[in-house]
């Protein structure tokens, strides 16, 4: 196999291999810097597999898919691929002077090459020269495998489907960060891959974007292993479920029976590892009341009533200090084998009263961003699901709720002491040396300067473990990232929760989770999504829709 190209989505030089096709990786461990990422782990995908990669963030999912597609060399275990592997990776580089024809034509390379050596071998099969059968048959056998007469077409097909920029001659650099990506998704759903290996590939996409990649997943003639927070089409498309999380034995999980199985099992597991450790502890706590007690009864519970002799103290003194030293034997025996469970999300609590006013806006408009007036009043409890295409102006109107921007009309009033906070789409720009905890100890200090509140301590969001805490942000993942920032929003207790993609780079896990606290808080909460899994969760939730001609708001970059 050739070594994989600089580009986001990679191909291979080599021919599909059909039904033979597929990727086995054995005990395959990877450290980055001192932190083991991945751990004895043994995954096949073959032609037929269905596979989602699922965890925590920080879990190692991308790292994984990266050693499958050969993009990262493990520190021990072997990776072995038969066919043409197709890969979609999150970043997106692209080559200076680089056009979408020149990616597309790069795309449909080998079938144009397929097809040049099937018109070669025709003509000499023609003039009846020598070996002329066997070239033929090759060159034909070629260009069915890769599907070369409709290649071109294909990728047409994707590019209109996704919404992506048509014209060749358009530098990559001249488009916005969505539509480059939407461009190289266009091309490898074009492309007649074996496997699709595939990284968050719903980020981009507006609703007919995510519904065409489903279709042409779920049509998908191979295999298929993607990292996706995307549960809409995790249920639609995984038939297996590789789990990294931790877990008790503190290895990977593989979960069979489709989305439904994974989350059965994985809610099966969690409450049995639970289970164990609570009665690990409390078995623990039990040990250490007995010590105590027997403590207790050799200090003073074994003196004899009054009028009876010495010697009777004397012949029970012994027995109790053996009664001691064995509860002292059973405690120092007993360890806690079960490893302590994963963090749970923990939404603050408020005081709040329902009902009670917390923001208005009047007939506010952004120019260029937001074209028709809104009008809205929040109170404690409220919900609103804010839907429209890109470009309707869903960001600008929640950051025109935060504060963050000023609207070009209308007004916006915050009542009293209302506390806002507005989780967007990606994090800030922190400095990447601090450590998450000094992070967050810095912006609970600005915060104690503005709000007379108690803030949260990071520990009692249960969005980042100990050794994230300590870990500098430059280190953290996206998601990890993600985690953070949504504790800081949190650190406030806010009573108005603004929420831009809010399951963006989450795992399916947490936003389960996050779904679950942002319906049950007593704060007022505006949520704006495509994500079609929580646009069913919060169907009975008052919607606001937002109508635009433009369909894609991002600026080149």
């Amino acid at each position: 196999m050739s070594t994989p190209s600089h580009q986001n989505f990679s191909s291979r030089d080599n021919l599909p291999a059909g039904a033979h096709a597929h990727i086995r990786a054995t005990s395959i461990q990877v450290t980055l810097g001192s932190r083991p990422v991945l751990a004895d782990v043994s995954v096949t995908v073959s032609a037929r597999s269905r596979l989602a990669i699922v965890g925590e963030n920080g879990r190692g999912k991308t790292t994984l898919l990266h050693v499958l597609a050969g993009l990262l060399q493990p520190d021990s275990g072997t990776v072995s691929r038969v066919g043409t592997i197709g890969v979609a990776q999150q970043a997106i580089p692209f080559r200076e002077g680089e056009t979408v024809g020149a990616l597309v034509a790069e795309t449909i390379e080998p079938a144009v090459r397929a097809l040049r050596e099937l018109d070669t071998a025709t003509i000499l099969l023609a003039d009846g020269a020598p070996e002329a059968d066997d070239a033929y048959a090759a060159a034909l056998d070629t260009a069915t495998r890769l599907d070369a007469w409709d290649a071109e077409r294909r990728v047409d097909i994707a590019l209109a489907a996704l919404h992506a920029c048509t014209d060749r001659e358009r530098p990559l650099a001249t488009l916005s960060v969505g539509q480059r990506y939407r461009v190289r998704l266009a091309c490898l759903l074009g492309a007649a891959h074996d496997i699709l290996l595939l990284d968050e590939p719903t980020n981009h996409l507006d609703r007919d974007g995510l519904d065409f990649l489903t279709d042409r997943l779920r049509t998908h003639s191979g295999g298929l292993a993607i990292v996706s927070h995307d549960r809409a089409l995790l249920r639609d498309v995984a038939d297996e479920f590789l789990d990294l999380d931790p877990s008790q034995d503190g290895r990977p999980q593989l979960f069979a029976g489709g989305y439904a199985g994974w989350q059965e099992g994985r809610h099966r597991a969690r409450d049995r590892w639970e289970q164990e450790y609570e009665d690990q502890l409390a078995e623990r706590t039990r040990l250490r009341e007995a010590v105590a007690g027997a403590r207790d009864r050799l200090s003073t519970g074994w003196r004899p009533d009054k009028g009876h002799g010495k010697h009777q103290r004397q012949s029970r003194a012994p027995g109790l200090v053996q009664a001691l030293k064995r509860r002292q034997a059973e405690l120092e025996a007993h360890t806690v084998t079960v490893p302590e469970p994963p963090l749970r999300l923990r939404f603050p609590d408020l005081t709040v009263r329902p009902g009670t006013p917390l923001l208005r806006c009047d007939n506010i408009t952004v120019t260029g961003r937001l074209d028709s007036p809104v009008t809205l009043c929040l109170e404690a409890g409220e919900r609103l699901l804010v839907t429209g295409h890109n470009g309707a102006g869903k960001s600008t109107l929640l950051a025109v709720l935060a504060g963050e921007l000023e609207p070009s009309t209308g007004s916006i009033h915050q009542h009293g002491a209302a506390r806002v906070a507005l989780i967007g789409q990606e994090v800030p720009a922190w400095e990447p040396e601090l450590t998450a905890q000094e992070l967050y100890d810095r912006h609970i200090r600005s915060l104690a300067l503005h709000n007379n509140i108690e803030p949260l301590p990071l520990t009692s969001t249960g969005l980042l473990e100990k050794q994230s805490q300590r870990t500098s942000v430059g280190r953290l993942s996206q998601g990890q990232q993600r985690r953070l920032h949504l504790a800081m929003q949190l650190a406030a207790r806010p009573m108005v929760l603004l929420c831009d993609e809010p399951t963006n780079h989450l795992s399916v896990s947490l936003v389960d989770e996050l779904t679950a606290a942002l319906s049950e808080t007593p704060a007022a909460v505006v949520v704006a999504t495509h994500d079609r899994q929580m646009l069913t969760d919060l169907a009975a939730w008052p919607h606001l829709s937002l109508a635009s001609e433009a369909v894609d708001d991002e600026e080149p970059s």
